[in-house]
């Protein structure tokens, strides 16, 4: 018998299979389905840290017409702000008291702003975790958003960032040493289109592809070993052999958002059994046992991971332009 169960950062994952942060975390109904196909772990629907202040600036504004006064106009901004996380806080404690497995809170941030206060309310309501999502910053740095939220909490901090870093490396060892608990690759970045009728803009593709997998895959198995904190898996990943290869390149989880939408929960039970078939056959009988096996600190050939692979790609295409090697 092989076993799917994963420890993470003290908290314990009956599979590596986790609901990313989606509409489909956002609300109760949807959570208790989830559970009931066997995920292994919940991010719950990001709250954003943008519509918290915009929201709180917008009472503040009227305040500061019918009061007059800098203090109340303060308040009234704290109380908003305070309002604004009402629901999400419910949302936690009504998502821990439904499911067994950990779930996880997250916060889409782009500063370390005032709002980093509202972090121990999050720890309070009973998330097992918090997860950062961070896309850019103003006026900040990774780091400083990560120790920032630290100081505020005990239970375990995940950072997730994008690929948009001159050196992702660098960054994960910025924030791994700021005092994140765990790291996930990638968020995957809001997609635009052009309407070229209406001279407008649109959106682009709304779901993952499995060709976008090859990013987190090549970054995770190039960062398992030099980053000691976990990297969860994130974009591209449709089946059980997506949840393979991002185990075998050194993930200690991955989270899913695509394809829950285009196949339905029931996907998880597909995944789960393909990991499961994987492993017996090729005699695995935990999750460790064979986790970070391709990564580059195991390979005889490390320089295939980097620039060099790209060049031999090219380099063959050329030559079956040239019509060599056919």
């Amino acid at each position: 018998m092989v076993s799917l169960q994963v420890s993470r950062f003290g908290l314990v994952f009956p599979n590596p299979v986790i609901a990313g942060s989606s509409g489909l975390t956002g609300n109760i109904k949807s959570i208790k389905e989830l559970a009931r196909n066997g995920i292994g772990g919940i991010v719950l629907k990001s709250l954003f840290e943008e519509q918290i202040l915009m929201e709180a600036r917008r009472e503040a504004s009227k305040g500061g017409v019918i009061y007059g006064q800098e203090e109340i106009d303060d308040y009234i901004g704290y109380y908003e702000k305070k309002h604004s996380l009402s629901e999400y806080l419910a949302l936690i404690r009504d998502a821990k008291h439904e499911v067994s497995v950990p779930v996880i809170a997250s916060i889409n941030c782009v500063s370390g702003g005032e709002w980093t206060e509202f972090a121990s309310d999050i720890q309070s309501a009973g998330a097992d975790a918090l997860q950062l999502n961070i896309f850019g910053f103003r006026n900040s740095d990774p780091g400083s958003i990560v120790r920032a939220v630290k100081d505020k909490i005990n239970i375990p901090l995940i950072a997730k960032i994008g690929y948009y870093f001159s050196d992702v490396s660098a960054v994960a060892s910025v924030i791994e040493k700021a005092g994140a608990d765990a790291l996930v690759l990638f968020n995957r970045p809001y997609s635009i289109d052009f309407d070229i009728e209406k001279l407008s803009l649109k959106q682009g593709a709304y779901f993952s592809s499995r060709e976008e997998m090859s990013v987190p895959l090549r970054w995770i198995s190039m960062l398992f070993g030099k980053v000691h904190a976990p990297i969860f898996a994130s974009t591209g990943i449709h089946n059980g052999d997506d949840v393979v290869k991002m185990l075998l390149a050194g993930a200690a989880g991955t989270e899913v958002v695509s394809s829950l939408y285009r196949n339905s929960p029931e996907v998880i039970a597909q995944m789960k059994a393909r990991l499961e078939s994987w492993m017996e056959m090729h005699g695995f009988e935990t999750i460790e046992a064979f986790r970070g096996l391709m990564s580059q600190t195991k390979s005889n050939t490390p320089e295939t991971y980097e620039r060099v692979q790209y060049m031999k790609y090219y380099g063959d295409l050329q030559e079956r332009r040239d019509g060599v090697g056919n």
